[in-house]
């Protein structure tokens, strides 16, 4: 475990198992800092538990870099239930997990992520007293994490075509889920040319309908002749191969974990395309979390979320001045801030 190359000095590595119900989980706390840790729980299926252990370290240290970034005082937490959500998620299992969480303490507070929704939270509130994105608190983040993306992506374009008037420029959406849905909505509004694909043909012919996007399909999608691509499903989409063959000029979206690996990072820049960290730009969702929470006001949190684009901008001026690739110059800001911070 301490030899493993995404440890990055982690405070705690739990892996949970209930054998009643099914339950096989991972829970990797990044930092805790004053008020505790905060993360999503992931739930989905992996080739292997090395998989499933590396996706989750990952996860937990970008989510302690997003909530420095975003001024947030919780650390970076994260888990992942191994399983296939549409089988293998029971009131039993998620209960099982909620009581693991609240024996923490408050040292972990968990949140909806990919394959868990606000009804799952609420089975494991019925349990716990530390999670948040509960139906009575609020529900789905995902306006405000599209809302923070499409402000990222406004700061991409103003760092890479001059201006962030995004009229006339061509995005492609991977995703149309609730992320990728509410971003193409955004995107129309702002006067964008739209593609889009998703697994689920109905979500992107719904989205197209609204918006005036035009679907293509997923294989198409990464490849797609635009000027902006927007990520916004399952992450480790870049690597070796598949960076060799975008067309685009820059990258912000939702998902996490979009560089299969810290190499890519390099392979983006050396190509000339600009990468907006994705653990930057999507931080709109942890903010409102952080509302509902208590931890300030509304009226604070659309404030943060309107500063994901001076942020971004911020990042990409460091990362052009120092010659390094986006996600090192995010990562050594995050850094510089957890070294102020109380």
């Amino acid at each position: 475990m301490f030899d493993h190359p995404e440890f990055d000095n982690h405070e705690r590595v739990t892996f949970v198992r209930d054998q009643a119900s099914g339950l096989r989980a991972i829970n990797a706390i990044h930092r805790t800092r004053s008020i505790g840790a905060g993360g999503g729980v992931r739930f989905r299926t992996y080739n292997s538990e090395q998989e499933a252990l590396t996706d989750v370290l990952r996860l937990s240290r970008a989510m302690t870099y997003k909530l420095a970034l975003s001024g947030l005082p919780h650390g970076g937490a994260k888990t992942v239930i191994i399983g296939d959500p549409r089988t293998e998620k029971t009131p039993e299992l998620l209960k099982a997990f909620g009581r693991y969480v609240d024996s923490l303490e408050g040292v972990y507070t968990c949140a909806p992520d990919v394959g868990t929704t606000t009804e799952d939270m609420d089975t494991i509130g019925e349990v716990c007293r530390f999670v948040l994105g509960k139906s009575d608190q609020g529900g789905n983040t995902c306006v405000p994490t599209a809302l923070g993306v499409f402000n990222g992506l406004r700061a991409v374009a103003s760092h890479v075509f001059g201006s962030d008037d995004l009229t006339g420029l061509r995005v492609a959406i991977q995703g149309a889920g609730g992320v990728g849905a509410h971003l193409a909505g955004h995107l129309a509004d702002a006067g964008a040319e739209i593609l889009i694909a998703d697994i689920d043909t109905a979500a992107a012919e719904d989205t197209a309908a609204r918006t005036g996007a035009t679907v293509v399909g997923c294989d198409e999608i990464l490849f797609a002749d635009a000027d902006i691509l927007s990520p916004n499903a399952l992450g480790a989409v870049f690597d070796k191969e598949s960076i060799a063959r975008l067309k685009v000029k820059a990258i912000c979206g939702g998902a996490n974990n979009q560089l299969a690996g810290p190499e890519d990072g390099d392979r983006l820049r050396d190509r000339g395309i600009t990468w907006a960290p994705d653990y930057l730009v999507n931080a709109g969702g942890a903010i409102a979390a952080a509302a509902m929470a208590g931890v300030f006001s509304d009226d604070e949190a659309h404030a943060k979320i309107d500063n994901i684009f001076a942020t971004t901008r911020e990042i990409l001026a460091r990362s052009a001045n120092h010659k390094v690739s986006p996600d090192v110059a995010a990562a050594a800001f995050a850094q510089e801030l957890l070294a102020k911070a109380p």
